[in-house]
């Protein structure tokens, strides 16, 4: 064969390699492509079911494994209404629910039907500890681990899931979403206060914050107050009427209305005199969400405007 021949054939191999390669890259499916890191993350795993109503709360492991209850407990009411879980059970197998009810529930309640096994029940006695019953539609209570959130479950809402951190888990930090929107709770609300009155105003832009669950704790002759906007009278109202915070906007609790400055630069849109004067005394506020709720004062004599900030 001649050189032309030689180079002839060493084309057409070349070509019919090239043409076997593309057949082969139009048959073969393309590889799977790894998630990269931007991807939206799959929702945290949830271990732990509770199903409720107004009278009984049924708690269910609905994992695979046992779960361990140290340290959980259950928390409403800025800490007024409180139950520890270690009290009836210490552990809680796959498939299987612990359950509580109240005092005037006189018989056995039956189960869920998602529970397979119910190792044991309560009946509580005490209002005291009926931390799934809410005060108002939508109370927020909050299951908790070594007293941190877990997550803000409705009080109105029947059904609450999340994951209960077990091992190293539970000794490591984990973030607490607003149930509403999914993302960290806001933070957003001051407290202002002198001798005469106090400010508690909402600065979070674009938001309404409800005033349902505003709570402000304080002892009176070694006696627990809540005070709350419904259990009061307000200037202009027969009633209070449920009016929520937007932004810039607050509430105003006094002693002398004549005495009454802007120690916030919001707009008051509810007045009321307060025999009690919390702001004198050493006090809490409990915001929007069970799990925002700041110390403020401290008893002694106020020499000036303070501020106080509240997250959520």
């Amino acid at each position: 064969m001649n050189l032309k021949a030689l180079l002839l054939a060493g084309l057409v191999a070349v070509l019919l390699i090239m043409t076997g390669d593309m057949a082969a890259a139009q048959t073969t499916p393309p590889p799977t492509v790894s998630p990269t890191a931007n991807a939206t993350a799959a929702p945290a795993l949830t271990n732990v079911l509770l199903i409720y109503d107004k009278t009984s709360l049924a708690m269910l492991n609905i994992s695979q494994t046992p779960l361990s209850l140290a340290g959980m407990s259950f928390m409403r009411a800025g800490g007024v209404v409180k139950y520890t879980v270690t009290s009836l059970a210490a552990t809680l197998a796959p498939g299987h629910c612990i359950q509580w009810w109240i005092a005037t529930v006189n018989t056995v309640l039956g189960k869920p039907a998602e529970c397979a096994t119910r190792d044991r029940y309560a009946r509580l006695t005490k209002d005291a500890t009926y931390f799934w019953v809410p005060g108002y539609d939508g109370e927020p209570f909050r299951p908790q681990l070594n007293v941190s959130a877990l997550i803000i479950c409705n009080g109105s809402a029947g059904r609450c899931t999340f994951n209960l951190p077990q091992g190293d888990a539970a000794q490591k930090s984990w973030s607490v979403l607003d149930p509403q929107v999914g993302v960290s709770l806001p933070a957003g609300m001051r407290v202002a206060y002198d001798a005469n009155q106090m400010w508690i105003g909402n600065f979070t832009p674009d938001t309404v914050l409800t005033t349902a669950a505003l709570r402000v704790f304080y002892m009176v002759n070694q006696q627990g107050q809540v005070w709350t906007p419904s259990k009061v009278v307000w200037d202009g109202m027969s009633a209070w009427d449920g009016r929520a915070l937007a932004a810039g906007q607050c509430l105003v609790m006094y002693q002398d209305a004549s005495k009454i400055t802007p120690l916030l630069p919001c707009v008051s849109i509810a007045q009321t005199l307060n025999a009690d004067h919390p702001w004198t005394l050493a006090f809490d506020v409990m915001g929007p969400r069970e799990e925002r709720r700041s110390p403020c004062g401290n008893g002694k004599p106020i020499t000036g405007p303070v501020l106080c900030l509240l997250a959520g």
